[in-house]
């Protein structure tokens, strides 16, 4: 029951701290981190451009830069260990799920 309401609290503090439109929230993404998801998403997921172009997109509107880039460091970091990182775990949930949808487009 306490990772439970771990990862609703992490969705609840992710959603308050996203940025409330796309405009801002694409802004709030350098181009290094934008370039840095494109680059991971189209080689290690093996995902179409247009896919993962779609998926950063969705992520704009509701992930903070930070935790796009705590995931992003977290898939290229080389790193075989498990992270048991609530925001990590919540952040990669969101990410497969924006990945799903866009492929389903």
């Amino acid at each position: 029951m306490f990772k439970q309401l771990s990862i609703a609290a992490a969705i609840v503090a992710i959603t308050i701290a996203a940025p409330q439109n796309n405009a801002t929230a694409l802004e709030a993404y350098s181009p290094a981190q934008e370039q840095q998801f494109m680059d991971w998403c189209t080689g290690e997921h093996a995902a179409k451009e247009s896919t993962c172009s779609c998926t950063l997109k969705s992520l704009a509107q509701t992930l903070p830069a930070t935790a796009l880039v705590q995931f992003l460091n977290s898939k290229t970091s080389g790193s075989s260990g498990f992270n048991m990182n609530t925001t990590l775990i919540t952040t990669a949930a969101m990410v497969t799920q924006s990945l799903t949808t866009c492929a389903s487009r």
